[in-house]
């Protein structure tokens, strides 16, 4: 049904590659197929080889990311002077167990609609180059145009500045749950029909700051029906304000 479903977005497809400069380089997003595999897990490799808290990133096995590139347009990569830079990997959950939907309680129904933004990664020597939050927003533009109605990722509270980048592309936190084994996880949600960006100031008189660290004030702040949408940082701190949900 996926693969039906967007290969009749040719028109999508046509509009790559594209071109534009970053720091003097020169870089072009582009669709990746299976061929780009070893590429894709050899920067996968080295991501993770620089964390400075291994939990931030769960890196997925060769398996599976060659099922991924099975479903057309899921692969999103950033390449320069034909070397990966950066890529973005979206996928269909359906009915299965791990669909981020089941931890915001969505309906049977809306489950079959969702899409998760499931991965991104930006070598390095591109990071502060905005590399996240173009992928992210290309791939949400396949997603929107794909009928999928619902859009979730996860983002570890130890990794603010790709919070940040996801909240800015519309994304809102409406969990924090253990994911991965253990690992704390905010779970992100967006509707494809929704305006990207951050509310302004003054939209809400309902507005609450906790630490990224405070795991059990944030889950009990959500549980109330806030939503997290904006990070701060206070000192070497960061925060997550949150909102009620409207």
């Amino acid at each position: 049904m996926v693969r039906e479903h967007l290969t009749g977005q040719r028109d999508m497809a046509d509009s790559y590659p594209r071109s534009f400069v970053r720091r003097g380089k020169c870089l072009e997003m582009r669709f990746l197929a299976e061929c780009s595999l070893s590429d894709l897990a050899a920067l996968q490799s080295l991501v993770v080889s620089t964390l400075h808290e291994i939990e931030i990133f769960m890196p997925h096995d060769e398996e599976y990311l060659s099922r991924i590139f099975q479903t057309e347009l899921s692969v999103l990569g950033v390449l320069a002077e034909e070397k990966l830079a950066a890529y973005s990997i979206i996928r269909y959950p359906g009915m299965e167990k791990d669909n981020l939907g089941r931890d915001l309680n969505l309906a049977e129904e809306d489950l079959k609609k969702l899409a998760h933004l499931q991965a991104i990664a930006v070598h390095p020597h591109f990071r502060g180059c905005g590399l996240q939050r173009e992928l992210a927003a290309a791939h949400l533009q396949v997603l929107e145009s794909s009928g999928y109605e619902h859009i979730c990722c996860t983002v570890s509270p130890k990794n603010p500045v790709s919070l940040n980048n996801l909240l800015s592309c519309g994304f809102r936190v409406r969990a924090l749950n253990p994911k991965f084994g253990g690992w704390w996880r905010y779970i992100l949600y967006k509707r494809t029909n929704q305006l990207s960006g951050r509310p302004k100031e003054g939209d809400s008189k309902e507005k609450i700051e906790f630490a990224c660290s405070d795991i059990d004030g944030q889950r009990e702040i959500i549980r109330k029906g806030y939503e997290g949408y904006r990070v701060g940082k206070t000192g070497e701190n960061f925060d997550l304000f949150y909102q009620k949900i409207e």
